[in-house]
């Protein structure tokens, strides 16, 4: 009968694995985060500018890190998103009618007789909807097809730059 100690190869592990983990400092977590997100906001700025309008959506995508969801420089979370300001300032506060479509409902021009003031939004909606029948615009997603196309890249990147940061930490 043969007997293995497996007791070295144990502790090995776990140094190994200590110092691994030692080695991953918050630098190094911001570095692999941007990565990855960086791939995604590049991939979404190249589907919006596919229907492009006035280049302001193009403009207006770009990546965050969120400071509150920091547990103590092991999480790290960037979130790609879009500058949304508002119709005075800059920004595209519109990004979400785009990802995924809206309702069309022209201005209201409807003066009522009686009153001599606009009739109300619910009456307004009612009859736009009789007059032009399903009044969609149609969706022109640019960010949830950027998730979908290149989640498998991103990690890979990530997993790269991760090592490339081991080994310059380890030296």
């Amino acid at each position: 009968m043969m007997r293995f100690d497996t007791s070295s190869l144990i502790e090995a592990v776990k140094q190994t694995a200590e110092q691994v983990v030692k080695s991953i400092d918050e630098p190094t977590l911001r570095t692999v985060g941007f990565a990855g997100a960086d791939l995604f906001r590049d991939q979404a700025n190249q589907n919006a500018l596919s229907n492009k309008k006035t280049g302001m959506l193009f403009e207006c995508i770009l990546v965050k890190r969120l400071e509150a969801d920091l547990v103590g420089g092991t999480v790290q979370v960037d979130l790609v998103t879009v500058r949304n300001g508002n119709a005075s300032r800059d920004g595209a506060y519109y990004w979400r009618w785009v990802e995924k479509g809206h309702k069309f409902v022209p201005k209201n021009t409807n003066v009522s007789a009686r009153t001599g003031r606009t009739i109300g939004w619910a009456a307004h909606r009612r009859a736009a909807e009789l007059e032009y029948g399903n009044a969609r615009v149609r969706a022109y997603p640019f960010m949830r097809p950027a998730y979908e196309a290149r989640k498998r890249d991103a990690v890979d990147l990530m997993t790269r730059t991760l090592a490339q940061q081991l080994a310059r930490n380890s030296t």
